[in-house]
């Protein structure tokens, strides 16, 4: 399952200058990478796009994102993120199961006139890309100056 961890260590020494708590942060770039990766996500039943959700330590909406999916694909099979521990505040990510091949790529077996081929399904990334353009948000000090202003 492709899911991505926000380890936010580094936040603690930054939220005590901006006065906010590093949770408060952490969640607020967790909902942000989601968003971004909806975006991006490749559609073809929605069921991907509509199965990207973020848990953190003290909010799950696995069970809406998991209805969103089935009700695109109800054959879709679905995975909750594990809860955030320790200095883990979010897990972000999509819950069915193909996600990771659509984000990785993936080889799969094709049979063509009794012969069987091996053919390369390219990649189609969504959420590395939404956390690197969140990230660099944040590295460029435009998101810093939006919670302070």
């Amino acid at each position: 399952m492709s899911m991505i961890r926000i380890d936010t260590r580094e936040l603690d020494r930054i939220a005590a200058q901006l006065g906010m708590k590093r949770k408060q942060i952490g969640k607020r770039i967790a909902f942000e990478v989601e968003k971004e990766a909806k975006v991006l996500a490749p559609v073809d039943t929605s069921a991907l796009r509509n199965s990207i959700y973020t848990v953190t330590q003290d909010e799950d909406n696995y069970a809406g994102a998991k209805a969103k999916a089935m009700s695109s694909n109800s054959d879709v099979l679905t995975e909750a993120h594990p809860s955030p521990t320790g200095n883990i505040i979010a897990n972000v990510g999509p819950c069915v199961d193909y996600a990771e091949p659509v984000e990785y790529g993936h080889t799969r077996g094709v049979s063509v006139m009794g012969e069987t081929f091996t053919a390369n399904v390219a990649a189609q990334p969504y959420l590395t890309p939404a956390v690197e353009k969140v990230a660099q948000k944040y590295n460029s000090g435009e998101a810093w100056k939006e919670l302070v202003e």
